[in-house]
């Protein structure tokens, strides 16, 4: 790698001919596959209880749904190789062809999963097959998840990469939305052994019908300007300077995916199990949290092309860091349903704030023939550990007895994270990056 200067080229301002449609097929080609991860993840999460009782069946109900979070961890284990494989092919061939190949295995593993037999079918090939399906969706995710982010920011061009990367928050919102609505509505309609007998599958099933979807969308998109116009530049930067902002993305990342996990993924689960909320009172309110996100998350992104990155981000590793644990011990400390909804609300909006300008702070740390590898790279091994948190959430209230404990492990991510933010160099203002 050479060891130019990150800002000595001008690579991410979108080419006056770039029109208003070119950039809403952008927005949308970027979208998309976050949508279907984040719908499949999010069903995973929400209806973990009931997968734990078909794949991992036990007269403990603890070891049961540990091991049911943990096939849900296993996924993002994944994840970095599929970042290497799939980030590394986006720099050297295109984001085009790593979107793709990303959507198409995504939506295979997911149809997958809603077809396997059970633990009382075939016994312990039953989860061997299912971690399997979860590895594949992790490779897949792994690629994905930087090579959207750089896209999308990369279409935002001088002065609006914040709020064009924001929507890849959007999107993983309305993934996750679309997958609570999905466990809410089976809840609601369905018996307890309907659900368990045949119910979960439905929304796994579901990928079938999004993954065409999806490839129709990407294949009439174009590169990012960014990208063709960085194709004859040489890498501009070296080998240390890209571990060291791969370090930097690591630990920005940690509050980042440890919160979306539990604030969105996980919070229906704590809070029916701890709260004495209901599943379908839980998945509503999951579902009506989502929704903001999926709204305001641009906003922020909006907001943080205005006033900086940094003083949006602050403010939401700040709220995490000194209030995680007081929420989590005000939830089940026996509130109402609504008091509930709207703490969950609070949380969510905190999480907006990260969430919405990350993106574009993420992708602005690295140049653009490297970015979709650093990105994807340095997110795929922070987001292991969000994808474990669930795990580590249970296990830390099965072996404390402490419920409002889950609250330090928040405030602990969001402590790992602030000194990369305190560090991290404002680049919203900069005309190119």
């Amino acid at each position: 790698m050479s060891s130019t200067s990150h800002n000595s080229r001008s690579t991410d301002a979108a080419p006056p001919t770039t029109s208003g449609a070119e950039q809403r097929r952008a927005i949308g080609a970027g979208m998309v596959g976050y949508i279907l991860e984040w719908f499949d993840f999010g069903v995973y999460g929400f209806l973990a209880a009931t997968i734990a009782k078909n794949f991992f069946p036990s007269t403990d109900e603890f070891t049961s749904l540990l091991a049911s979070f943990a096939v849900f961890g296993v996924g993002f284990v994944a994840r970095p190789i599929g970042s290497l494989v799939l980030g590394r092919i986006a720099d050297t061939r295109g984001r085009h062809i790593t979107l793709a190949t990303s959507m198409i295995l995504m939506a295979a593993s997911t149809v997958a999963i809603g077809l396997l037999p059970t633990y009382n079918r075939i016994g312990i090939w039953a989860p061997a097959l299912l971690v399997l399906a979860r590895l594949a969706q992790g490779f897949a995710a792994g690629g994905e998840w930087g090579t959207a982010a750089a896209f999308l920011v990369e279409w935002g061009g001088t002065s609006r990469r914040g709020f064009f990367g924001a929507f890849q928050q959007s999107s993983i919102a309305t993934g996750l939305l679309l997958g609570s609505l999905a466990a809410a509505i089976l809840s609601s309609t369905l018996s307890a052994s309907e659900l368990s007998a045949w119910g979960w599958r439905i929304p796994f099933l579901i990928g079938a019908l999004l993954g065409p979807v999806g490839m129709y969308v990407r294949r009439r998109v174009q590169e990012s300007p960014a990208y063709e116009n960085s194709a004859s530049q040489s890498v501009a930067l070296s080998r240390r300077q890209f571990a060291k902002s791969v370090f930097h993305a690591f630990s920005f990342v940690i509050l980042w995916a440890v919160s979306s996990y539990m604030v969105s993924v996980y919070m229906p689960t704590f809070a029916n199990k701890y709260a004495h909320i209901s599943q379908t009172q839980a998945l509503w309110t999951s579902t009506a949290s989502l929704a903001t996100v999926m709204i305001c998350a641009p906003l922020m992104g909006a907001l943080s092309d205005r006033i900086g990155r940094k003083p949006v981000l602050l403010t939401s590793c700040l709220f995490f860091l000194f209030l995680s644990y007081p929420l989590y011990a005000f939830i089940v400390s026996g509130i109402s349903f609504m008091t509930f909804f709207f703490t969950q609300l609070l949380m969510n909006l905190a999480f907006i704030m990260y969430s919405g300008p990350g993106p574009s702070a993420l992708a602005e740390m690295f140049p653009t023939r490297v970015r979709s590898t650093g990105v994807s790279f340095g997110g795929a091994l922070a987001t292991i550990l969000g994808g474990f948190s669930p795990l580590l959430t249970t296990w830390t209230i099965s072996h404390t007895g402490a419920s409002a404990n889950a609250g330090w492990l928040l405030a602990g991510s969001a402590l790992l994270t602030l000194p990369a933010l305190i560090f991290m160099k404002d680049r919203a203002r900069q005309q190119t990056i």
